[in-house]
């Protein structure tokens, strides 16, 4: 099959929430803008896992943040900054989301999306990428772009790794657990104490060697609906390459369980889970500065910062689960232009989950505030054509 060609500015791979700011960032420089999508929606993992809060917004937000905090807002008043604990999130509903991203996109002329589409092959000459081929489906053809600028969003470092960029990847045994969530409904008098029953009772499976020990690291949340809830699983990176199927095992599993031994579930029913085992840490890019867990940790500042850092580092170990190291009130960090930008490949930049970080400071920048703004950084950084 002839794959068509199609020349761009800037080839953004990925539609999740760091992927749609640096294609709507790049659209606002004048450039021509391509974003493409493996699924069939934009926002990934925040509205595939159905998250319920933006985690490392910066007090005052401007640019696409800001849009896109407005417009939740504008869509439900429930919509809204809360506290949890020592941090400050914003909780909103994930249909909002959703919706919100694709007003966002549509507003945008410079910008084309191409969902269902999935990258296959890179082609590299003299330390730049010059084609990007990707297969669309259901329409089944093959597209073949030529981008001056590449912006891998992927999650999975897609376009770093088949335009075979220098990058970073940790061992298995060392990677922290993947999420799973699966929404369940039909719940009686569900109540704030689930959200402790829940982990309670598969601690005690996992006790009796019914369950591997990682479950006991599940979490409940209230659903979006009344008498629905989430529950996320936290399961080790090995895990991240097996199916879907595989992943709907776990859930019937954990859920048949639930519904014998807490009376809240005895007439749930299992209503949507994730299309995937999501990674919270994979391939990292090697880039012309890499993040560190001191660099975060105690504040630093560069004088080519183009994002700012609040959240915590968030670690969830594959032994001890969730670890958490504070920055501290007030303070911030700052993610210099080099954490983007590719080492060796030189129209290469890379934004979300892959940027050029260690496990530990990744454990921080990878959550969907911070990602917002490094991928507004990285559209602005690869959209202008002078």
């Amino acid at each position: 099959m002839k794959a068509k060609e199609i020349t761009c500015d800037v080839l953004v791979a990925g539609a999740g929430i760091s992927g749609v700011a640096a294609a709507i960032s790049a659209s606002r420089q004048q450039a021509k803008t391509i974003l493409i999508e493996k699924n069939g929606f934009p926002g990934g993992i925040a509205v595939d896992c159905q998250h319920r809060y933006i985690c490392g917004l910066y007090p005052k937000n401007t640019g696409i943040a800001q849009d896109i905090i407005l417009g939740l807002q504008k869509l439900n008043p429930k919509n809204r900054f809360i506290r949890m604990g020592k941090l400050s999130v914003f909780s909103f509903a994930p249909k909002n989301l959703e919706l919100i991203l694709r007003k966002l996109i549509q507003r945008e002329k410079n910008l084309k999306v191409l969902y269902n589409c999935t990258v296959t092959q890179v082609k590299k000459e003299k330390g730049s990428i010059v084609s990007v081929k990707a297969a669309q489906k259901p329409l089944n053809r093959i597209l073949n772009f030529m981008p001056r600028t590449v912006i891998d969003a992927s999650g999975q470092g897609i376009v770093i790794k088949l335009g075979k960029a220098q990058y970073k990847l940790a061992p298995l045994k060392c990677r922290q657990l993947a999420g799973f969530t699966f929404e369940v409904r039909g719940l009686i008098d569900a109540s704030d104490l689930l959200a402790i029953k829940v982990p309670y009772y598969l601690s005690i499976w996992v006790k009796q060697k019914k369950l591997p020990a990682y479950f006991k690291f599940t979490n409940f949340a209230d659903g979006q609906t009344k008498n629905s809830g989430m529950i996320k699983l936290n399961l080790p990176a090995k895990n991240t390459s097996q199916p879907a199927q595989e992943a709907k095992k776990y859930a019937s599993l954990i859920h048949a369980y639930l519904r014998k031994v807490i009376p809240e579930f005895r007439n749930s029913r299992i209503h949507r889970v994730s299309s995937d085992i999501h990674e919270r840490e994979g391939l990292r890019l090697y880039g012309e500065h890499i993040l560190t867990k001191e660099e975060v940790l105690s504040a630093r500042k560069f004088p080519d910062s183009i994002a700012k850092g609040c959240w915590p580092i968030e670690f969830w170990h594959p032994e001890k689960g969730q670890q958490i190291k504070y920055l501290g009130p007030n303070r911030f960090y700052q993610i210099p232009l080099g954490c983007l930008k590719s080492k060796n490949i030189t129209n290469l930049f890379a934004t979300g989950k892959c940027i050029s970080a260690t496990p530990q400071a990744l454990a921080s920048s990878r959550v969907m505030g911070t990602c917002i703004y490094l991928g507004e950084a990285a559209g602005r950084a690869a959209g202008p054509t002078t």
